[in-house]
């Protein structure tokens, strides 16, 4: 009786060798865009994320707008820094939150060498050298603010340096980034 050797030749595992390479190799080249894909994919859903939550800040901080005692704090400011097909515009409101005690000036700004949206917070009778709290809101290449007026035209400054100290019906915010832009219309109703 004849025993059957036992293991592989050297073909043999030579040859599995190159059948399991292809293998990889048509794996590879087919997932490896997926994963690019992949990667892109959650970057947007990152940055539209964030859009939306910049969305959520602004509403409600927009409809905590309040007007106060001390007239030399006005309720809204808007100014305009419109550079070619980008804006840089800064908003400005003087808020009653419920969460906080008392009136909060919050500044809606773009920090130019991060490109980040930032939202400013302080007490508007704090002293000069007391920082604000600051948050940062995401990456945008522009952010434009417009205000409503009673006559229905948008304007691109707003400001309450004079009597009649009209107030708006809303604003218009715009922003753009790399994935493209988000669009809010947003009542005021001042109390």
């Amino acid at each position: 009786m004849k025993l059957a050797s036992q293991g592989f030749t050297l073909i043999e595992v030579l040859l599995a060798i190159v059948v399991f390479s292809l293998i990889a190799a048509v794996a590879w080249s087919a997932l490896g865009p997926a994963g690019e894909g992949f990667v892109l994919l959650q970057e947007s859903r990152v940055q539209v994320e964030e859009q939306q939550w910049i969305g959520r800040q602004l509403r409600r901080d927009v409809s905590y707008i309040s007007a106060s005692e001390d007239k030399n704090i006005p309720p809204l400011l808007l100014n305009n820094d419109s550079r070619g097909s980008h804006a840089f515009d800064e908003l400005q409101m003087l808020i009653r939150d419920p969460m906080y005690p008392g009136l909060t000036l919050i500044r809606y700004k773009i920090d130019e060498e991060t490109g980040l949206l930032q939202r400013e917070a302080r007490s508007p009778w704090s002293r000069d050298n007391v920082e604000s709290i600051t948050w940062s809101l995401g990456k945008v290449d522009s952010f434009d603010v417009e205000a409503l007026a009673a006559d229905g035209g948008w304007k691109q400054v707003w400001s309450f340096d004079k009597p009649p100290y009209l107030k708006p019906k809303g604003l218009r915010v715009k922003i753009s980034d790399q994935f493209g832009e988000m669009h809010w219309n947003l009542p005021i109703l001042v109390q």
